[in-house]
């Protein structure tokens, strides 16, 4: 009789141990990485149809990658900012992980527009951005773990001039260069810009190591049909194939 009723105590602990080990081994699994997430705070890009859809997805696309959601990981640190600013080499307020954890994807929405979607008329300064990201990579020694910049912009920067060689001039004043030796893995991934924005990035902006990847706004668009007929496990699929991918060098 004793041993009757040991035995499914027994099988209980061993799949509860079992549950653990399996819990522990996703997270072991489960590549550690560094996201940060540059909003686009000029009044170009804040007033328009690009920047309220942006901010729903964010909420879902944070909420989903601080919960382990799917195959989107959690990532070791995140930090959220604006790009641009009131001046030229204005920057912007950083941030960080715990001001999202706990939160739903709503209540992280509500933040982001809160803190983004108040801003008139500033420039877009991917420079100035690009030179905070490195300084906090550094201060946190973030080297190691792999960084994804997720950058949530027109991608347009300050253009003086419609004519080609001027359009050239203004991608190629964007400067990589403080991120090229920053980490062993870094990348770009630019959501909402156009197809033709898109291409000037990859072609006129100089970068050696940083992998750029675009997304345009008609395809970011996708992301609440995606949720509506296939749930939110079908959208953590869509923003591991689509926004997270392994990114290919340039030429490849």
């Amino acid at each position: 009789m004793n041993t009757l009723i040991k035995l499914p105590i027994t099988l209980m602990l061993i799949l509860s141990f079992s549950g653990c080990n399996m819990e522990a081994d996703k997270e072991k699994k489960t590549p550690k990485n560094t996201i940060f997430i540059g909003i686009d705070v000029s009044g170009s890009f804040t007033r328009t149809k690009r920047f309220k859809d942006a901010m729903a997805f964010l909420g879902e696309y944070v909420w989903a990658h601080l919960e382990n959601k799917g195959r989107l990981s959690k990532p070791k640190d995140l930090y959220i900012g604006g790009i641009g600013g009131n001046v030229k080499e204005d920057p912007q307020a950083f941030f960080p992980i715990h001001d999202f954890i706990g939160k739903s994807p709503k209540e992280i929405t509500k933040k982001l527009l809160q803190e983004f979607g108040g801003q008139k008329d500033n420039l877009t300064d991917f420079n100035t951005y690009f030179l905070r990201v490195k300084s906090i990579v550094k201060q946190k020694n973030l080297v190691l773990a792999p960084i994804s910049i997720i950058m949530i912009t027109d991608g347009v920067p300050e253009i003086a001039g419609r004519s080609k060689q001027a359009v050239k001039q203004a991608y190629s004043r964007i400067s990589i260069k403080p991120l090229e030796y920053l980490a062993r893995n870094i990348s770009i991934r630019i959501l909402y810009a156009g197809p033709r924005v898109g291409n000037n990035w990859r072609t006129y902006v100089p970068t050696k190591r940083v992998r750029i990847w675009t997304v345009e706004p008609e395809v970011m668009y996708g992301w609440q049909e995606q949720k509506k007929r296939n749930g939110q496990k079908g959208l953590w699929n869509w923003i591991a194939d689509n926004i997270d991918l392994r990114i290919q060098s340039r030429g490849l």
